[in-house]
């Protein structure tokens, strides 16, 4: 070939092109000395790596998992969860080894059986509690194998996950309804209360967006903006369990129910977490729920001795978003990607959990109920605080 060179090569033409890259590589990386050879490199690189596993002890390894996900820049809920679990975790095994970890103590971590040494063990706990738990442990010690401080995972097939409680979907009927503001607007904390049940019933937040546990994010009320056709109330970044931002159009009844108690600005919710806990549970067990009284029996002692009887009905987890939700999306016509957007939800979600559940009385269609939901409203007269 005219002014080219013929030279002969041992190497096959992907070996070749693979020599080629990976000196561009060295030449491209400082970390590499300039003068040095692919042959060098190789020969640095033999030295270095090892097949060995690296020895850590369970919270060594969790230290490290956690930096982990910071560098994988997850959210800020997702490493609380988890930094939660996994501490636990190694405060539990503070002497072990990540190697040391069996499928038997994995198997026991997450079992709430009486006899079983697991922080679980003869409690009452939730199977979605269980499965979080394995989850947690499950992505750590994947993060340990790859960093070969284990040959393999102890989180194998053979630990079976207890599954997810789906927690039922219903909505509350008017009386009820009624009811539970009535409770709120007898209460000494009304100031608080009657927010919490109004933004809860008829704006749809999730309880620990009005009052999450102490020291996280909630609602404000500079959230809050008032106007004569149509308030609104931002659900800021990082509030509750979403990431994004979402603006909701609070329904007139709504307004007339929250904005008599506003202020200028500070959470809606002023009350620590422990005190708010007992408020809440004091108007479930006034409302005929099942409610355990620890949390209440300072404000009502006599109730608080009969109110976990089991002739008492079970209070449905989040039944006032669901309540919400439900005649928002019948009163929207089934639009469930605007109700989606104003519930802070998937329209899948939507559309699988809520559409059809109002479904009338002998006396009331659906659609005569969506009027009466949507104008339960704060009376002005002494004799009844709920029309």
């Amino acid at each position: 070939m005219a002014g080219g060179e013929i030279r002969e090569t041992l190497l096959t033409k992907t070996q070749e092109a693979d020599a080629h890259s990976a000196m561009k590589i060295m030449e491209s990386n400082p970390n590499f000395p300039s003068d040095w050879s692919l042959a060098q490199v190789i020969a640095w690189a033999g030295n270095v790596y090892t097949n060995a596993e690296s020895v850590r002890t369970i919270p060594e390894a969790c230290e490290e998992w956690i930096q982990e996900l910071f560098g994988l820049k997850r959210s800020e809920v997702h490493r609380k969860n988890m930094t939660q679990r996994i501490t636990k975790f190694g405060k539990w095994f503070p002497e072990k080894n990540v190697s040391d970890i069996t499928t038997e103590n994995v198997r026991q971590w997450i079992s709430d059986q009486e006899g079983d040494y697991g922080p679980f063990a003869g409690r009452v706990v939730s199977i979605t509690t269980r499965t979080n738990e394995l989850t947690t442990l499950k992505s750590f010690f994947n993060f340990c194998e790859g960093r070969k401080f284990l040959s393999k995972s102890p989180v194998d097939k053979s630990v079976k996950a207890p599954g997810i409680n789906r927690g039922e979907i219903v909505a509350l009927d008017l009386g009820k309804v009624r009811e539970i503001m009535t409770i709120a607007s007898g209460l000494a904390d009304k100031a608080e209360a009657i927010p919490y049940f109004a933004l809860s019933l008829f704006a749809g937040l999730r309880p620990h967006e009005i009052r999450p546990k102490d020291g996280k994010k909630q609602i404000m009320w500079e959230d809050f903006t008032w106007r004569k056709k149509e308030s609104t109330l931002v659900i800021s970044y990082a509030v509750g369990k979403v990431t994004s931002r979402r603006v909701i159009k609070l329904p007139d009844n709504c307004v007339a129910w929250v904005k008599p108690y506003a202020k200028e600005s500070g959470p809606v919710i002023e009350s620590s977490f422990a005190t708010w806990r007992g408020i809440k549970d004091l108007v479930r067990a006034r409302a005929g729920y099942k409610v355990r009284g620890q949390h209440f029996k300072h404000l009502d002692p006599e109730l608080a001795k009969v109110s976990n009887d089991t002739n008492r009905p079970g209070y449905v987890a989040d039944v006032l978003r669901h309540t919400a939700i439900s005649y928002y999306l019948e009163v929207n016509d089934n639009n469930k990607d605007l109700v989606a957007n104003w519930a802070g939800n998937s329209p899948a979600v939507i559309d699988q959990h809520y559409r059809s559940l109002i479904k009338g009385t002998k006396e009331l269609s659906p659609s005569d109920m969506v009027k009466e939901y949507w104008s339960i409203k704060p009376m002005r007269t002494k004799q009844s605080v709920v029309k």
